[in-house]
């Protein structure tokens, strides 16, 4: 598995805490994908390097957006929450159109507003996720489902390392 360097960390333009010595402490001449979801940072902070384009195939992003989105679903009782991921993977596998995505995602934004009972924050955070999901990609995903469930996320996240390595 390639292994993910200083140099290529820095070009994406990480914050403030993460100065070249800091990354550098962190994984010295390069860690792989699996070995840097085990590194003592925050679980967004892994997803904000690791669920990009560069490492993994951005159908597989759409994926994974799905796949969070899901796992937050049944905080939202409201059907649009379900029908924009549905949607969404419908996208994904070609059979429905952009517009009809953007619909899809809008709804279930619409659906996040409309929460209003006494667990309105999961169930807005339920429905964002799965908007989030239509429409964006998989770092969105899991910066939107952040309900507690972001260590799930990172095991989905080492399977598709896993698998991606299986493959080759």
């Amino acid at each position: 598995m390639k292994k993910i360097t200083v140099r290529e960390i820095m070009k994406f333009g990480p914050c403030d805490r993460y100065n070249v010595f800091t990354v550098f402490k962190l994984i010295k001449f390069g860690k792989t994908p699996l070995e840097i979801l085990d590194l003592p940072i925050s679980k967004s902070d892994k997803f904000w390097l690791l669920l990009r384009s560069d490492y993994i195939p951005i159908k597989q992003l759409h994926i994974l957006a799905c796949d969070f989105a899901q796992e937050v679903a049944y905080l939202n009782p409201d059907p649009r929450v379900q029908a924009a991921i549905d949607a969404k993977r419908l996208w994904i596998d070609g059979k429905i159109t952009d517009e009809e995505l953007k619909k899809a995602a809008d709804a279930a934004a619409y659906a996040a507003w409309s929460a209003a009972d006494a667990a309105a924050d999961a169930t807005r955070a339920a429905a964002y996720a799965a908007a989030y999901a239509a429409y964006a990609d998989a770092a969105d995903s899991a910066a939107a489902a952040d309900v507690d469930i972001g260590t799930k996320q990172i095991e989905m996240v080492r399977q598709v390392f896993i698998d991606m390595e299986e493959l080759k």
